[in-house]
């Protein structure tokens, strides 16, 4: 710093000194002025990032990684910005004349970064000219029951395959009841190969609204899913006749599929914007109603099963064995209860999901008889909607935990995705599970059985779970009788008008005295000033494209709210009366890309306990979540411009699950992300979960799962810190990946053997956090370190807990243990197996001297891919490994032999040996010459050409029962006496 100074100070060539110090005094007295055009820039500058950021949601770059280079050098000149700007707050007021070195300087370097800033901007915004619209996928493929085994609804598939052949044919209409499995049919031919070979775009389109309303979606609606299927840009535009124009020009260029599932009312094509037959483009739409057609339209019904279709459906769905034919009475009665389904697709699916749940699963007459008892307790199916008085039936029968655990999933829109997760979060605020540390896993019990009983099902992966809309509908009728006028649910709705009008609001009055209230997906246009809702507990208004704001007073009455869920809401700022939420328990705000920040006075939300601001604007989170002490469960999203604004996460003591979304492909940065995050991490002390979502992997940082803690760090200075601030390390069971992610697994054999375990990959020489972590192990896995010749002494007397040990891919390792060097010890003494695997320098296990006690423990030794051994065992070890039982040498190509002693050794070297295991070894010549093999019992030889004789004679392996062998060497064995083959060839059995 002093040495700039002095350059600053010193005049430049044809300058004189007085020339140098009025060019100082200049850039001083200019430093307010450059300071307000250097903020400037950078304020564009972030606003150029932020819009880049936004458009990439929609649109994909041409120059792809010039762009992830530009987001890296602005957030390398944030920083140069953030420490300017801090300096010139320091020297702000300070005097023109006595501080005139340090002023000019920051004035120079204040200039300096505004040109490059602008050069900045300017290259920001010809990188904005390489967006392009994103290629909508041609299919996008759904989860979709198999129907291969059930004529019925296949041959539905296939007659809809022909006709899609069929010039003249424009559109296909499938025709059923209720549940038939239409929408299954539908699935299967989104999915199917033939229709993506014969259409460019595939797009499928959930037309109805709730179950109960007879009218499809508005137009308004319709065009928003197709729009966001197809990536069309529709930002800014409310007309429908534009947004029409928006989707034909998409379309005609291409020839499409349009799949319309559950259309309830006839609509105009046109003015959605589907250009009619464009290209061969066709239209397959499924309905239950007869009266609903299309042009060109041909019809195809969908039937009951038969009786036998219907039993194998039964029969897959419940996985019977096969078996099952042999006890006649269970047939019988299971055929009894399928005939009681009368070929309903999702009666028989319910029927098979109760006898899945009968207790301990038994295959009893007694057992299988409740179960058609149950059945037989169902509504009469002679009425007219058998399947919606069957649900209602079975939702009476849940038990008081259950029961609104599954009203409430029913707030989600209908076909949506809902997050196992996420309605845990939900159901735990709304005080439906019992509080305490077995809240999730009660609540996860509640999950299983509703999945068991099919009120709800799996989701597309194993995170979410899916509610049929007939279950949905039930669900609603359930609600509006038990909980009457305090339930408001208006999802996916279409606006419906009052006297030609379109309403602008829900009515205020709505909103009173109700507690549950779901505005999912709906078409209103705004929110009520200051809606009186005292009771409110949770409010869902997802997906509401066109609210920009949120009036200020409105949550000021809402003091009970406990879950509310702004997902995907375009939103910019959060109301001010959000501070009057003071139980509060949920907050999410996923996907509200336009809301840019936090308000502080969130920091009055101090019963919050989960916030998700993934995939939203926000780019800093305000110091004042610090106070959040009640905050447990955290998901954001980080970006290039975004990873330095969110440290005070790692302030939040109490928090349990932190999940962060890493909005980039660039492997560099996300890996010097990860690196830093998880040495902050470790300050949290009570965090059980950890995860980081990028582009192509989900990477596992601290897991806790059946009270053991696992725990994944890039180097050993990460495991350093988590070992100074982790208590539970020192009294949990652990599972410790240094170098290497969870995924990895474990290697070592026997591996539920151990409570503590480390896995120890790629690091280089010795560490004493090493040292200091095995102190605590009985398993460990040392892998990948080329720059090692033998375990040092420290590590070696770190491992006295060591119970299993696996050793691979240390290219440089001559020997496992120097003996020389750690005399004065016993060395391993709790160590029961050893494994070496592809260790291409390994010449023996022990080198030198080996005290009494070294290894007095070893039962298993596996030796695999050591092919610059020679010699397994020599006097050194053999007199030692009293306890080994199992011993496996394999693939080590020049190892001649097994055991090499002198005269002086006892022959009783291997007392308990009772297993001998050698695979692949041509170049071995002899096992060993003199031994009793006095506990020896089996014995595998296999690929060994060179091995001529075997070290038995009539006194000795007298214990042996089992010799597998190649057939062609053990007839070229030589056999000093006769007899000794003819006992081993009684328990000889050739591979």
């Amino acid at each position: 710093m002093a040495e700039d100074v002095v350059a600053a100070a010193l005049p430049k060539a044809g300058e004189t000194v007085w020339d140098s110090f009025q060019r100082m005094k200049e850039a001083s007295m200019c430093m307010d002025e450059n300071h307000s055009r250097f903020e400037a820039k950078w304020r564009t500058l972030c606003a150029v990032r932020d819009d880049l950021k936004d458009k990439t949601y929609k649109y994909k770059s041409t120059k792809k990684r010039t762009m992830d280079d530009w987001f890296l050098r602005v957030m390398a000149i944030e920083k140069v910005a953030q420490e300017l700007e801090s300096r010139f707050i320091e020297k702000q007021g300070s005097s023109i004349w006595i501080h005139v070195l340090p002023r000019s300087k920051l004035s120079k370097q204040m200039e300096s970064i505004r040109s490059e800033i602008g050069e900045l901007i300017l290259e920001g915004n010809q990188l904005g000219d390489t967006l392009v619209h994103k290629v909508a996928e041609g299919v996008v493929k759904m989860t979709a029951q198999d129907i291969s085994y059930i004529p019925t609804l296949q041959g539905v598939l296939d007659k809809i395959l022909q006709d899609l052949s069929k010039e003249n044919i424009k559109a296909i209409r499938v025709l059923g009841m209720l549940g038939a499995g239409k929408t299954t049919i539908m699935q299967n031919l989104n999915n199917h190969e033939k229709v993506a070979s014969m259409y460019e775009r595939v797009v499928w389109v959930t037309v109805s609204g709730e179950e109960n309303n007879k009218e499809n979606l508005s137009t308004e609606m319709l065009q928003h899913v197709i729009a966001e299927r197809l990536i069309v840009d529709t930002e800014g535009s409310t007309d429908v006749v534009k947004v029409a124009r928006k989707i034909k020009e998409e379309l005609e260029g291409v020839k499409f599929l349009l799949l319309l599932d559950d259309v309830k009312a006839e609509f105009d094509l046109d003015m959605i914007g589907i250009p009619e037959g464009a290209k061969g483009s066709k239209i397959v739409m499924t309905t239950k109603y007869r009266h609903i057609r299309l042009p060109s339209c041909s019809n195809i019904e969908v039937k009951k099963l038969s009786l036998n279709e219907s039993w194998n459906m039964f029969h897959k769905l419940l996985a019977l064995p096969d078996d099952i034919k042999d006890k006649p009475q269970l047939e019988r009665t299971a055929r009894k209860a399928v005939s009681l389904c009368g070929g309903h697709p999702l009666m028989i699916k319910m029927a098979a999901c109760i006898f899945k749940s009968i207790e301990n699963r038994e295959l009893s007459e007694i057992s299988w008889s409740d179960g058609l008892e149950t059945l037989r307790r169902w509504p009469e199916k002679g009425n007219n909607e058998p399947i919606k008085n069957l649900l209602k039936f079975c939702c009476d029968h849940l038990d008081h935990e259950q029961k609104p655990c599954f009203l409430y999933s029913a707030l989600y829109p209908e076909d949506s995705e809902i997050s196992m997760e996420g309605l845990l979060d939900c159901w735990e605020a709304e005080s439906f599970l019992k509080t305490g540390d077995d809240a999730k896993i009660g609540g996860r019990n509640i999950l299983r059985h509703l999945k068991n009983v099919i009120l709800l099902e799996e989701g597309a992966t194993g995170q979410y779970v899916r509610m049929h809309k007939l279950i949905r509908a039930t669900a609603l009728n359930l609600l509006s009788e038990e909980r009457k006028d305090r339930c408001l649910v208006k999802t996916s709705e279409a606006l419906q008008k009052t006297n030609g009008a379109t309403p602008k609001r829900l009515r205020v009055d709505l909103w009173s005295d109700k507690e549950w209230i779901s505005l999912a997906n709906n078409s209103l246009d705004t929110f009520p000033d200051e809606p009186r809702s005292s009771k409110l507990s949770t409010l869902f208004v997802q997906k509401f494209s066109k609210h920009k704001k949120i009036p200020d007073s409105f949550f000021k009455h809402m003091h009970s709210l406990r879950v509310l869920d702004l997902y995907m809401t375009e939103i910019m700022t959060l109301p001010s009366s959000i501070n009057k939420l003071s139980n509060l328990k949920v907050l999410y705000l996923n996907g509200c890309i336009v809301l840019k920040e936090l308000p502080s006075f969130i920091g009055y939300l101090k019963s919050l306990e989960v916030l998700d601001i993934r995939g939203s604007g926000v780019v800093k989170l305000p110091h004042q979540i610090e106070g959040l002490t009640r905050m447990r469960r955290l998901l954001v999203s980080y970006t290039m411009s975004t990873q330095d604004n969110y440290d005070v996460i790692f302030k939040l003591s109490g928090l349990e699950e932190l999940i962060i979304e890493v909005d980039s492909e660039t492997g560099d940065w996300c890996d010097k992300l990860i690196e830093d995050v998880v040495a902050k991490v470790s300050m949290l002390p009570r965090l059980i979960s950890f995860q980081f979502y990028l582009h192509d992997r989900v990477i596992d940082v601290i897991q806790v799962v059946d009270d053991t803690v696992k725990i994944y760090v890039p180097s050993e200075n990460h495991l350093k810190l988590f070992l100074e601030r982790r208590q539970d390390l020192e009294t949990r069971s652990f599972q410790v990946y240094i170098g290497c992610f969870m995924s990895y697994g474990p290697e070592i054999p026997e591996f539920y053997r151990y409570d503590r375990y480390v896995k120890y990959y790629s690091g280089r020489g010795q560490n004493e956090v090493i040292n200091q972590i095995l102190t605590k192990v009985h398993a460990f896995e040392l892998s990948n370190h080329n720059d090692i010749e033998y375990l040092s002494r420290n590590l070696i007397e770190s491992m006295e807990y060591v119970q299993g040990c696996l050793i691979q891919s240390c290219n440089s390792m001559r020997t496992l243990v120097q003996g020389y060097q750690t005399q004065g010890r016993s060395l391993l003494p709790n160590l029961e197996r050893l494994d070496a695997k592809n260790m291409p320098s390994l010449k023996r296990i022990w080198e030198g001297h080996m005290e009494k006690g070294n290894l007095s423990n070893l039962r298993t030794l596996v030796l695999c891919k050591c092919p610059s051994m020679t010699i397994v065992f020599c006097n050194v070890i053999v007199q030692q490994l009293q306890e080994l039982t199992y011993l496996e040498v394999e693939d080590c190509c020049n190892v001649k032999e097994i055991v090499m002693c002198s005269q002086n050794i006892s022959l009783n070297v291997f007392p308990k040996l009772s297993s001998l295991v050698l695979c692949n070894m041509p170049s071995l010549r002899k096992i060993s010459s003199r031994l009793d093999w006095a506990s020896l019992e089996s014995l595998k030889i296999h690929d060994c050409p060179k091995l001529k004789e075997l070290p038995f004679h009539s006194n000795n392996a007298m214990k042996l029962r089992s010799i597998e062998v190649d057939a062609a060497l053990w007839e070229a064995l030589h056999w000093p006496d006769s007899q000794v083959k003819e006992r081993l060839d009684r328990c000889c059995f050739f591979r």
